[in-house]
């Protein structure tokens, strides 16, 4: 019998307004999970994207985040005791010098919630 692997899922969704407004943003994010197999994590991540809709009135509109897809969907194996998530690039907001010391060592992360 074959161990259960983990997988890594990029979901994303779609937040539509009514009318005019049409598609307001996109919203996506990372989920990691144990299943057998490649055929039920992808099942399993289109069941995260559905629990991840919603809808609600703004006014007198309609506005719904809709499942859009499973971007990504990778086998990170069975044994793994880490996981790294690529959050992409970001724009810098100001200027560093070339010369720029960076003290990681010195910084304490704040938690995320």
């Amino acid at each position: 019998m074959k161990g259960r692997e983990w997988f890594e899922a990029r979901i994303l969704w779609a937040v539509m307004v009514e009318g005019k407004e049409g598609l307001r943003h996109w919203e996506e994010s990372v989920h990691i999970f144990l299943s057998d197999d490649r055929e039920t994590a992808f099942q399993h991540a289109l069941e995260i994207g559905r629990r991840g809709e919603e809808s609600y009135e703004e006014g007198q509109r309609a506005v719904e985040k809709r499942l859009a897809g499973v971007v990504t969907l990778d086998t990170l194996g069975t044994n793994a005791t880490e996981f790294g998530v690529n959050l992409g690039l970001k724009k810098p907001t100001g200027h560093l010098a070339f010369e720029h010391v960076f003290d990681p060592e010195g910084s304490i992360p704040s938690p995320m919630f």
